[in-house]
């Protein structure tokens, strides 16, 4: 039986275009990345994708799993998702912006410890900004201050 976090890595190596992209958007290692699009290629007996430089383009066979691929595995995300909200004891979510690489050096070793669901937002400053503002994001971190008289300043660390 195939692995569905090898499904989940294809499409996000076909949506991306490279095993890096795919890496950020599944919170895994690119190496992590690798394996599971090699493990479904011995799977499936086929290439899935050309390596070309920094791009993955995908082959026919590629295509042909892609496109028999997606609505179902997008609908079993939704179950999923669905199924874990009703199973869950109130835990709080927060909607958090800020650049990748704060992520890293800031977030990244903690997220599977933090007593809530956090989801991160990775973007520029000003749409970052103004999501904040419309109440789509909880909180960011950045370098700037907005000029939005509804939002609350306050300084998460300094730096030289």
């Amino acid at each position: 039986m195939v692995n569905l976090e090898w499904y989940r890595t294809f499409k996000a190596i076909y949506k991306t275009g490279t095993l890096t992209g795919a890496a950020e958007i599944l919170f895994i290692s690119q190496p992590g990345v690798s394996l599971h699009l090699s493990s479904l290629e011995t799977y499936v007996g086929n290439k899935l994708f050309d390596r070309t430089g920094r791009k993955m383009i995908p082959t026919e066979h590629g295509k042909v799993l892609y496109n028999a691929l997606v609505e179902p595995l997008t609908k079993l995300e939704e179950v999923e998702k669905n199924f874990q909200r009703s199973t869950e004891k109130h835990i709080p979510t927060i909607s958090v912006g800020m650049c990748f690489e704060t992520f890293q050096i800031t977030l990244e070793q903690y997220v599977s410890t933090l007593p809530f669901n956090l989801i991160i937002s990775f973007g520029e400053y000003p749409e970052m900004l103004d999501q904040l503002d419309k109440g789509i994001l909880d909180l960011i971190i950045t370098p700037k201050k907005g000029v939005s008289a509804n939002i609350e300043h306050e300084p998460f660390s300094y730096e030289k």
